[in-house]
């Protein structure tokens, strides 16, 4: 089921270059943050599911320091917060001292849900912050020990973190940039429900359950099917893993897993597969320029859309195409010889 693809030999000499056109504003995925522990909404990037998370970058008021803030309860959400810069101050969290003093760089704090947050800032501050949705975590509950989760869940306390994989996740989420490089919306929802996987984790000790679960089952035909469908009739835009999962019935977590051990590719690679499968297609025609090509396939850059063709087929789309020109017109000629 996997798309086939042609590949030529890699010229090292040429990196890339198409050059870099823009076809227009990246979606951003990290929102400032206009309200102290209060999640933006991500009006500018309406197709994000529900059960998605939520990144924002907050700083400090432009007004002198000491700064007291206070928020109501942060909604619904376990809230991930990591400090850019080293700062000092006060908080309290539900009403009590959580901490006093100075807080290093890349401190990673968990806040649990519907908390009320207080704190004076004696310094300037820049924090990132991730926001899980109850849903999601739910999701991954139920994944990981096979039934739902009672209501209102609250994996941990507010706490600090020290736990290396998921300061490693949230960093990976931190360095996006939607302007350098464009977002693969299934990279995101590939590292929301790795997150909410881990403080599932470090928040239960279930073991046994863990321990019981079945081996992955394959993706039936019939859903293999539709997803591909689904897949290859929206190679233009955006597609998440959890419209893919509705697709076929299943939730984002079944889905990935058993569509991978159908394919032996994750749903992301699989679609970057079928992408530049149909660039190969749609390059044969002359009149389409590669700026067009990427276009059509949803790139946001051209030299996006060329990094992924490169990485897939082992040359840039120009220089493929240019092999392919050269091998029709050898064609021609041997045929009229």
């Amino acid at each position: 089921m996997t798309p086939q693809l042609s590949s030529v030999e890699l010229d090292k000499s040429e990196v890339g270059g198409e050059g870099d056109a823009t076809f227009g504003p990246a979606a951003r995925f990290i929102q400032p943050e206009l309200e102290w522990f209060s999640p933006p909404p991500c009006e500018s990037v309406p197709t994000i599911p529900n059960s998605q998370v939520i990144l924002a970058r907050w700083a400090t008021p432009e007004s002198p320091c000491p700064i007291e803030l206070s928020s109501c309860c942060g909604g619904d959400f376990h809230t991930l917060t990591t400090f850019l810069r080293t700062t000092r101050g006060r908080w309290s969290f539900g009403g009590r001292l959580f901490f006093e003093g100075r807080v290093p760089w890349n401190s990673l704090w968990l806040k649990e849900p519907s908390h009320q947050a207080n704190a004076i800032y004696y310094e300037r501050s820049t924090s990132f912050r991730v926001y899980l949705p109850q849903s999601l975590i739910a999701e991954c509950y139920e994944s990981t020990f096979g039934r739902p989760p009672g209501a209102g869940l609250v994996l941990s306390k507010t706490t600090r973190i020290g736990d290396r994989i998921l300061s490693h996740l949230v960093q990976m989420l931190r360095e996006l940039d939607d302007r350098a490089c464009p977002i693969n919306p299934l990279f995101l929802d590939g590292v929301s429900l790795a997150l909410a996987s881990r403080l599932v984790a470090l928040g239960t000790n279930n073991t046994a359950s863990q321990s019981s679960r079945k081996e992955t089952s394959t993706l039936a035909k019939w859903r293999l099917n539709r997803s591909i469908d689904y897949i290859e009739a929206n190679l233009s835009r955006p597609i998440y893993l959890s419209q893919l999962g509705d697709a076929v019935g299943l939730s984002r977590m079944h889905f990935a897993a058993q569509f991978r051990a159908a394919t032996g590719y994750t749903p992301s690679r699989y679609i970057q597969r079928c992408k530049i499968a149909r660039a190969q297609v749609l390059l044969r025609n002359p009149s389409m320029s590669i700026v067009d090509v990427a276009l059509t396939l949803g790139f946001s850059t051209q030299a996006h859309f060329t990094v992924v063709f490169k990485n897939i087929v082992g040359n840039t789309p120009a220089r493929w195409r240019r092999h392919l020109h050269c091998r029709l017109l050898q064609s021609r000629s041997d045929n009229s010889a």
